[in-house]
């Protein structure tokens, strides 16, 4: 035993010798080659691959566009390539090399990634965008759809929630359907997916957004609302590159609004009281009749104590972001892997979001004419949601969340039934609401070259999805008391296959006439089952939700569903003399949902586009680099029904059988329809792209106008039909819209660079039909849905505030008809007094009821954004500013409240100028203890539109010189300030969200990126 080890040192030391040799004898056969890559104006091309031609043998450009490369001793030539530009080879020689690339046919030949493929985008004829990625990566966020926000022109993007592992709302040219959804079809390499956020940020190269139906034709169905095209990035031939990304974020509360606190309150509260006993002279000194305060908020009162609830349930919150990359190949195999850690700690100290994901895209080249790709995406997401709203903000400042001993208390002073008196702190400590989802996702292609011209590609999909949901209420949480403890864990399972295949021709019939056909069958299964768990009864809180089969009365169901869609399609792009551009496209779609005689739908496109710059009369006018005018008219399609719709379900319903309940079934409340069929929209879109004065200006404007047709409407049935509604094919809607995006380079030289981007998105929607007609067959309004014929179809409907009354008498005349035949069916006639709000009788029948509602749209009527992007040597600045304008929302705490909400269950609310008899407001109401004087009006309706600079970044790229002694090929840090400033009149945390909502935030983000 002792004989072996200078036997295995010997073996060491030998191959540590031989290995130096190796070394030496290589050093001495390479030589050191340094270079930089421009383009024609003298401006560095950062990332450019430089190759020893005929080798794999290779590096990238720095940020200053220079590199230096080992290469052996009897190389004679470099290849360099970048995107957008022609390649170009060079000579090795002894001094440093200067390469001067030229663009592609300009800006023009800018690769974009369209429905099955890719296509230069001066030979794009329908309406697509593509997403700057640098200033989207600019956003420090686990949600995708933040990035693209004021990004692309026609794409609306609203918060949906702000909690840690909230998602956001995407729309893409407004709302066309009533009951269905209007989110857009997210694609990602190639392969639909539920979840936008399902990708890393980091591991994106790409998005592109379609949104005429020429461009979405291609995906049917599933396309009506638009189309989101995501690529990740790839491995790229040449030396292995490892990358690393760090981000630290730290969350603040935003908000402009005070609620009553201290004083303020105190004042509130005596008003309160004063407008229902006069006789209490408000003027002494406090008593406890005056400001009618009793135990712990008369002590607290007396001794001058007061609760910011504010302060107590929000604190900072966190952001940790870590990305690790790699990514190479060669000729025949490319790679790129990436592993990223994202977790925010929320404003709510049990606010908690962690996500863990894992990339592996593979190329491999079989020989000339095969080769195959694989994606692998794996994330674990555990998400840790608070588990009380913002109802801290109407709990009075007097109230205590603590005893005497210093323990939380379930109800704070006051307590009733009402959920505002809940203690929020306890509520957290005694309640559990998590979420854990596992996602699996492979996509598998083939691709092989039958002959020069004709292709066939085969794609595969497998993705899967499992959910699972626990919610726990502790025997002590006010909602958990009477059942000793509640809990509910529901497990959900989504599997989804998908196979396409597809075959292309690429052809030429003349150096002038230019074709390629595309054939693509597809079939995509989607498999969902769930189980849900219910439980009450806990003999110990100990387990919490995870103990759910110990309650003492324990119930599962499960359900399963399945949808099926098949579809096959075709597309023919024609090109003549490279000036003119035809697209036809039809796709025929079968969706499981429909009954056999309507499963099918045929969705025929077309577009055309001329590129004027390019006739022989304008080929000389330098100022003009692009003008390109398009046109599209096409039909898309939306099957958003649930499955088993038209076919019917039924319901449990338990009966009694021999002495014994028994389990049973009845027909479902919802009467099946089999004649169901597509919602069909009809979109006419034109449009225009220019690029002037060597694209130092260029933009894009577009004009579009959808017809939505036989949209899916609920209608009430009457009680003896034994159902209460059924689902019909009777809507209509009208949506267009305007776009315009301008981009200036306003300077463009070696060392700075200064470029303005606007986006503007004009949009509106007009409901045509609801589904319901009077007895002439006529569209009338359906109320109880809150749909109009006319209106928009998102709407506040609401009573007109008209102000205040000043005086008891103007109140009694107006409640007696004396001033302009008021009668008023929706105020208590009797507590209408001076400080009341007066409605208006908006159609002067002398009559304030139902129909002097009036309907007002909540979507803005434009928005849009201006970002900026300056780089002076190694820094850059990036700044973006995004606008809503003209939006409306309603919001409760400026009607539950000031409209004279019973102060007996709302204990506080916004800070407003109230009325009192020394301060005659005409603006907001008399605090009021009893029953509310008035309905919800006009008051409660807000101008939600503002001005916020979304993002402003400032990042700094090591020089060349360090960058060598570090042997690293890039290094940059920045800061981020997201949200820095908004500026609205909406009385929230964000305009985006209401008061009760978790709230939106400041934040500042430090960052690192490096790459190897």
């Amino acid at each position: 035993m002792e004989l072996k080890q200078p036997k295995k040192l010997a073996k060491a030391v030998f191959l540590l010798l031989t290995f130096f040799a190796i070394n030496l004898l290589t050093a001495q056969n390479q030589r050191t080659v340094s270079g930089t890559v421009h383009d024609e104006n003298s401006v560095p091309l950062p990332g450019a691959t430089i190759l020893v031609s005929g080798t794999t043998i290779g590096t990238t450009s720095d940020f200053d566009g220079n590199f230096t490369l080992q290469v052996p001793i009897d190389a004679k030539q470099l290849e360099i390539s970048y995107i957008g530009y022609l390649k170009a080879t060079v000579a090795i020689t002894n001094n440093k090399i200067v390469i001067n690339l030229k663009q592609d046919a300009s800006k023009l030949e800018e690769v974009v990634v369209v429905g099955y493929g890719t296509q230069k985008k001066s030979d794009v004829t329908g309406s697509v965008s593509k997403v700057e990625m640098e200033k989207a990566l600019a956003i420090p966020t686990s949600n995708v759809a933040e990035m693209l926000r004021g990004q692309a022109a026609g794409v609306q993007i609203t918060l949906g929630s702000a909690r840690p592992g909230g998602t956001s709302n995407i729309l893409i040219r407004g709302r066309n359907s009533i009951r269905g959804g209007n989110s857009p079809l997210i694609v990602l390499d190639g392969f639909p997916i539920e979840d936008i956020n399902d990708v890393a940020p980091d591991d994106i190269a790409s998005i592109e957004v379609l949104k005429d139906a020429s461009a979405q034709a291609i995906y049917g169905a599933r396309a009506s609302n638009g189309v989101i095209l995501i690529t990740t990035k790839r491995g790229k031939e040449g030396k292995m590159t490892v990358s690393f990304n760090s981000y630290t974020t730290t969350q603040e509360l935003t908000k402009n609004f005070e609620l009553f606190k201290g004083e303020d309150f105190v004042n509130l509260r005596r008003e309160a009281r004063r407008s229902i006993n006069p006789i209490v002279n408000g003027v002494q000194e406090f008593s406890p009749d005056d400001v009618n305060f009793t135990g712990v908020e008369f002590d607290n009162f007396t001794a001058g104590k007061f609760t910011d609830w504010e302060d107590l349930v929000l604190k900072s919150g966190t952001i940790y972001s870590q990305t690790v990359s790699v990514s190479g190949g060669d000729e025949n195999t490319k790679v790129f892997s990436s592993v990223n850690y994202f977790r925010q700690l929320g404003l709510i100290p049990t606010a908690d979001y962690v996500r863990g994901t894992f990339r592996l895209n593979i190329e491999q080249k079989i020989n000339k004419k095969l080769k195959f790709g694989a994606n692998i995406n794996i994330s674990t997401d555990k998400q840790r949601k608070e588990s009380s709203n913002l109802d801290f903000i109407t709990i009075s400042p007097l109230a205590s969340p603590r005893d005497e001993d210093g323990n939380l208390i379930s109800r704070v002073a006051g307590a009733n039934a009402s959920s505002s008196t809940q203690n929020p702190l306890f509520n957290i400590q005694e309640s559990d609401n998590a979420t854990k989802i596992n996602f699996y996702n492979l996509n598998v292609v083939g691709d092989y070259q039958i002959t020069k011209n004709l292709s066939y590609k085969v794609n595969t999909l497998f993705t899967r999805r499992l959910t699972d949901v626990g919610t726990f209420l502790s025997s002590l949480h006010p909602a958990g008391i009477t059942p000793n403890g509640s809990a509910t864990v529901s497990n959900t399972l989504r599997e989804e296959y998908l196979i396409e295949n597809i075959l292309n021709y690429n052809g030429q019939i003349t150096d002038n006439h230019r074709f390629d056909v595309t054939f693509v069958q597809s079939i995509n299964q989607r498999n969902t089952s769930r189980t849900t768990s219910t439980g009450t009864g806990f003999g110990s809180d100990i387990l919490g939700f995870d103990g759910i089969s110990n309650a003492l009365n324990f119930k599962t169901t499960r359900d399963e569903e399945q949808f099926r869609i098949s579809s096959f399609l075709g597309r023919l792009r024609y090109t003549m003399l490279d000036r003119y551009l035809v697209t036809l496209t039809v796709r025929k779609d079968g969706a499981s949902v429909f009954s056999d005689s309507n499963k099918w739908g045929v969705f025929p496109a077309a577009s055309v586009a001329w590129q004027a710059h390019k006739e022989s009369f304008l080929r000389n006018v330098k100022s003009i680099n692009e003008l390109k005018a398009r046109l599209s008219w096409g039909e898309v399609g939306n099957q958003s029904l649930d499955p088993f719709t038209t076919l019917g379900v039924v319901g449990n319903f338990p009966f009694i059988f021999g002495g014994a309940i028994v389990g049973g079934n009845l027909p479902g409340t919802v009467l099946p329809n089999p004649d169901l069929t597509w919602e069909t929209s009809t979109t006419f879109n034109t449009g225009l792209d220019f690029g002037l004065f060597n694209n130092r200006i260029s933009g894009s404007a577009d004009y579009y106008h959808t017809n939505t047709t036989d949209l899916l409407t609920d209608i009430t049935l009457g009680g003896t039909s034994g159902f209460s509604s059924t689902i019909t094919n009777g809507g209509k809607t009208i949506n267009k819209g305007v776009e315009v995006v301008l981009t200036g380079q306003i300077i463009r030289n070696k060392n700075f660079d200064w470029s303005i981007t606007t986006t503007f998105t004009n949009n509106s929607n007009e409901i045509v039909k609801t589904g319901l007609v009077d007895i002439n067959g006529k569209p009338v309004d359906d109320r109880s849905r809150n749909r109009f014929v006319g209106k928009p179809i998102n709407v506040i409907r609401t009573l007109v505030f008209d102000g205040i009354f000043q005086t008891d008498e103007e109140a009694l005349a107006s409640a007696q008809g004396t001033l302009g035949g008021t009668v008023t069916p929706f105020q208590n006639v009797s507590t209408l007094t001076a400080g009341s709000i007066r409605l208006k009788d908006v159609n002067g029948d002398g009559v304030i009821n139902d129909d002097d509602n009036i309907v007002i749209g909540t979507d803005p009527k434009w928005y849009g954004a201006v970002s900026t992007n300056l780089r002076y040597k190694n820094f850059e600045l990036l700044a973006d500013l995004y606008i809503v304008e003209d939006a409306t929302k309603f919001n409760p705490f400026l009607a539950s409240f000031n409209e004279g909400g019973t102060l007996q269950s709302v204990r506080n609310s916004i800070k407003v100028d109230f009325w009192t008899p020394e301060n005659p407001s005409k603006t907001h109401p008399r605090p009021n203890f009893n029953s509310a004087p008035a309905n919800i009006s006009t008051m409660g309706v807000a101008d939600a539109s503002f001005v916020r600079l979304r993002t402003l970044t400032l990042g700094y790229n090591l020089p060349k010189s360090l960058l060598e002694s570090m042997k690293l090929s890039s290094f940059k840090f920045y800061v981020t300030g997201s949200n820095l400033f908004t500026i609205t009149s909406f009385k929230s945390f964000s305009p985006e969200n209401l008061p009760n909502e978790f709230p939106d935030t400041r934040s500042y983000t430090f960052g690192l990126n490096v790459s190897l």
